[in-house]
C-alpha cells in the first residue's frame, strides 16, 4: 500500500517527513494544500524543503478560491438558503477545514496517510488503521521537532518567533496574541485582514480581532 505524507508546512510535519526520509521510511508521495492564505515566508520554506529533500511536493487546491467560498457561493440549505458566501469560518463552522481534508481524503483514498502530530497533540490523533503517526510513535514533542528542524537549516523567515503556530495569516480562529503579532510584524498582512473584515456581510466570529484593533486606535 502507497504511503503519503500530509505536509501542513509548518514544524511537526516538516520534522517528520524530515525524519521519515533519515530513517529511510516508505514515501510514495508528499501532499500539501494550498488555500493560497498562507504567509509568504511558508511558501519559501515549501521550496526551500523541496530542492533540499530532492522529492517533488504534490500541491492540491480547493476547487474555487478562498473569496469565492467565503463571499460568493451560493447557499443552498439551512436557514441563509439564498444568501451568498459561507462568510468567516467558525469553531462550529469550519468549511475551510472540511473542504481541505475532502480534498485531501480524495487524494489519499487508499493509502497509509503518515500525519505529523506531535505528542503534545496525542489527543488529536484517530487511529484507524490507514492513518499513521510517526512522530507519536518517536516520543516527539513540538519542541523537538522545531528545534530538529532549525539545526536542518529550516527557520520558515523567522515565523515560529512570532506565532505559536504556522497556518493560514488570517485565520479567525488564532489567538489574540498571533493577531498581535500579525499587526506588529507583518502590517501589509494586518491591512489585508482588515479589507477582509470590511468586505464580509458576516462579523470575524471572535472578539479578538476587534479587541486587537481597538488596542491599535488606543495608542494612535
Amino acid at each position: 500500500m502507497k504511503q503519503i505524507v500530509s505536509l501542513s508546512g509548518g514544524k511537526d510535519s516538516t520534522a517528520m517527513l524530515l525524519m521519515m526520509m533519515e530513517r529511510k521510511e516508505q514515501i510514495d508521495d508528499i501532499v500539501f494544500f494550498d488555500w493560497g492564505m498562507e504567509f509568504p515566508q511558508m511558501y519559501e520554506h515549501l521550496d526551500k524543503l523541496e530542492q533540499y529533500i530532492k522529492h517533488k511536493i504534490v500541491r492540491l487546491h480547493p476547487e474555487h478560491t478562498w473569496d469565492y467560498y467565503m463571499y460568493d457561493i451560493m447557499k443552498v440549505r439551512g436557514p441563509r438558503k439564498g444568501e451568498k458566501g459561507y462568510g468567516w469560518p467558525a469553531f462550529r463552522r469550519r468549511w475551510c477545514t472540511r473542504i481541505k481534508t475532502n480534498t485531501l481524503h480524495a487524494f489519499m483514498k487508499g493509502t497509509i496517510q503518515c500525519i505529523g502530530f506531535a505528542i503534545d497533540e496525542s489527543s488529536r490523533a484517530n487511529w484507524k488503521a490507514n492513518f499513521k503517526y510517526p512522530l507519536l510513535e518517536w516520543g516527539v514533542t513540538g519542541t523537538d521537532a522545531l528545534e530538529y528542524c532549525r539545526r536542518q537549516g529550516f527557520t520558515w523567515g523567522g515565523l515560529y518567533e512570532h506565532f505559536h503556530r504556522v497556518s493560514c495569516w488570517h485565520c479567525p480562529l488564532q489567538r489574540l496574541a498571533s493577531l498581535r503579532s500579525l499587526r506588529d510584524n507583518y502590517p501589509q498582512l494586518w491591512k489585508k485582514l482588515l479589507e477582509m473584515k470590511r468586505k464580509s456581510l458576516y462579523p470575524y466570529p471572535d472578539y479578538r480581532l476587534d479587541k486587537v484593533i481597538r488596542e491599535s486606535l488606543e495608542t494612535v
